[in-house]
């Protein structure tokens, strides 16, 4: 067979028999439909009924509109039959009808050409066979009642499905005669402003998002990503945005079902318009916490906005088992700062032993905010660009950084010196000068890449003067993990095994083996024992391996 010269698009005749696969069928498609055509047909209100009739359930929807002049064009798969101003601004792709595909509908509708009303009876298998159906007489006086055999997976929920399709709709419709609420799309929105044929709300705590649709085209809502910008760096405000389409010809959704918006020109040029409307509404506040990038984009945008309100979170030293985030106390920068970057737990309980010493006994430390370099006031704050700890042991020096581990053989104890070297620079730009601090330090827990406190290299000064309970809260703040797996204890009973064993370990370090026997013991006593003595007796308890005795005191 020779090739074409040239092809051409075209619709094969029997694509109508499987005009029933363009839906899924469900009843919130089915009433989507109608409802959009009742409104192009110009009605002032819609009935929705439900009735039982020899055995079957029925759905009636009717409509005031214009009714359908041309039954021809009713089940003509592609030909709306709608005029130009609706073509124009809406796009009508004339397939919504086929939502009742696979149904047994009745339709009755007046037309005005014929000044007559009719009907039509249409079987579940006459959508896919194209066979003819019969016009007869009907009694309705103005435009369209459509009857439709309700499947039984219809019936469950249906009245919550139609008072939901009424929800946004801008005509009013009644459910068995009951008017049905309605609410404004853009309800409790902060600020709104009109754009591209659409009304625009900005929501600054949007209570639905982000699983509800964004945009409402009429009163049927479908998903869209569309622009939100967060504010604060961690779990601050989310801006959002939520559409109601007015006039948008060139916003088309994707057929048959509608449910997704087509990404084309017109899509972006009204997200770009939301985006702008989203900083007007940022703007109309008296202040903002906006990532400097964000105050770019607002600048191209053409809206001004002031840098971001100044002041940061005050630092907290990370643990091994950090999960409560940054700290809420804000501080203002005109006192002196020092902003830390995020470091590992070993380092970060380090650094914090060495608050409140010189030359940084007047500084506050804060939390570093990536997301706002660029701004004038943090750019110019003095920053830690490097941490490193230096260990003076018998004469010996060892150094420890991120880059850098001890001996995998170097002993936990006691030790000469314990120095944390901070390098500052003077501010956050590159070429910053910089100086290097030195702050004894009376401890140092240093995972050396692990995490168990088996392998961890436990460190004190000899004359540091930190007591075990110090030392084993170090050790807890930089080793403890909490296991994910679902066969380990409770967070809480892990918690408090990890607690005695640091206990442990630092009273052996600091005070010796005799003394972490009789502190081990002690806390098994406090665990075990303490709960059976009566409140107003003593017990006295003499122990050795294979011999345990135990009396009252007399009182």
């Amino acid at each position: 067979m020779p090739l074409p010269a040239t092809i051409h698009s075209a619709v094969i005749p029997n694509a109508i028999r499987r005009a029933s696969r363009l839906f899924s069928g469900d009843s919130r498609d089915c009433l989507h439909e109608m409802f959009q055509n009742a409104r192009r047909a110009d009605a002032t209100c819609i009935a929705i009924d439900l009735t039982e009739q020899d055995d079957r359930s029925l759905l009636h929807i009717r409509d005031d509109g214009c009714g359908i002049d041309d039954p021809a064009a009713l089940l003509m798969l592609g030909h709306s039959g709608w005029g130009d101003d609706i073509a124009r601004s809406e796009d009508p792709a004339g397939m919504g009808m086929f939502s009742l595909a696979g149904r047994t509908v009745e339709i009755q509708s007046f037309s005005p050409s014929a000044a007559t009303a009719w009907k039509v009876q249409i079987p579940a298998h006459a959508w896919d066979s194209g066979a003819p159906l019969a016009i007869g007489p009907a009694r309705i006086g103005w435009g369209t009642l459509i009857s439709i055999e309700m499947p039984p997976d219809w019936k469950q929920g249906l009245s919550a499905t139609v008072a939901d399709a009424a929800r946004h709709y801008p005509l009013p419709v009644t459910l068995n005669g009951a008017l049905l609420l309605r609410e404004d799309f853009l309800k409790d929105a902060m600020f709104v402003e009109n754009a591209c044929g659409c009304r625009i709300g900005v929501y600054d705590r949007d209570p639905d998002w982000p699983g509800y649709p964004r945009i409402n085209f009429h009163g049927h809502r479908v998903k869209c990503a569309l622009p939100t910008v967060r504010e604060e760096m961690d779990s601050g405000r989310l801006w959002t945005v939520r559409m109601d389409i007015i006039d948008a010809p060139k916003i088309h959704l994707v057929l048959p079902a509608r449910k997704e918006v087509i990404d084309n020109a017109a899509l972006k040029a009204l997200r770009d318009a939301a985006e702008q409307i989203l900083y007007k509404a940022i703007a109309t506040r008296p202040d903002h916490r906006l990532p400097f990038s964000a105050w770019q984009r607002a600048c191209e945008l053409g809206v001004t906005l002031p840098q971001a309100r100044s002041g940061l979170a005050i630092w907290r030293p990370q643990t091994a088992d950090d999960c409560h985030g940054r700290s809420s106390r804000m501080i203002a920068p005109e006192g002196a700062m020092l902003i830390v970057p995020s470091l590992e737990p070993d380092i970060a309980q380090s650094l914090a032993l060495a608050r409140g010493k010189p030359p940084i006994e007047n500084v506050q430390l804060v939390e570093a905010e990536d997301a706002l370099q660029g701004y004038a006031w943090y750019d110019t704050l003095p920053v830690i660009r490097d941490i490193s700890l230096r260990i003076d042991r018998e004469g010996a020096v060892h150094r420890y950084d991120d880059d850098m581990c001890l001996p995998a053989d170097f002993a936990c104890g006691l030790v000469d010196r314990i120095v944390i070297e901070l390098t500052v620079c003077e501010s956050g730009g590159k070429d910053a000068p910089h100086s290097v601090h030195s702050i004894e330090i009376p401890a140092f827990v240093c995972r050396n890449g692990g995490w168990d406190i088996e392998e961890a290299i436990i460190l004190a000064t000899r004359d540091g003067g930190i007591t075990p309970d110090r030392l084993s809260r170090i050790i807890y703040a930089t080793l403890f993990c909490a296991a994910d797996d679902s066969d380990c204890d409770s967070w809480d009973t892990q918690s408090r095994s990890f607690e005695r064993e640091a206990r442990q370990h630092a009273t052996h370090i600091l005070l010796g083996e005799d003394a972490a026997t009789l502190e081990a013991i002690n806390m098994s006593a406090w665990d075990n024992l303490s709960w059976l003595i009566p409140l107003d007796r003593k017990i006295v308890i003499h122990a050795e391996r294979g011999a345990i005795t135990v009396d009252f005191l007399p009182n």
